[in-house]
């Protein structure tokens, strides 16, 4: 007779086929996630150490911020935030 262990019994959702896509994101997890060209509004918040996206607009419509490049989730070009902050960094300007 053979030993049968806990670990024969996983669920179906537990084993996954070799060949099947990782399993899909919140969009929680969507909003918040940064790449090298876009920025997510979580990751400018923390840059510019604000804590309202209204700030984020205010700033958009008086001061020049960038328009994102999607709104849901909303992204930035990484550049050109990054480029915007330099040049208001040059004159003392923060948020």
């Amino acid at each position: 007779m053979s030993s049968i262990f806990p670990s024969h019994y996983k669920s179906k959702q537990e084993k996954q086929l070799p060949d099947s896509p990782p399993p899909a994101k919140t969009y929680a997890e969507l909003n918040e996630q940064s790449t090298h060209l876009l920025i997510s509004h979580v990751e400018v918040l923390e840059m510019f150490q604000i804590t309202s996206r209204a700030t984020i607009y205010k700033c958009r419509q008086t001061r020049g911020f960038p328009e994102p490049i999607t709104l849901m989730p909303l992204r930035w070009l990484r550049s050109a935030v990054e480029e915007w902050k330099d040049n208001t960094s040059r004159f003392g300007k923060r948020f």
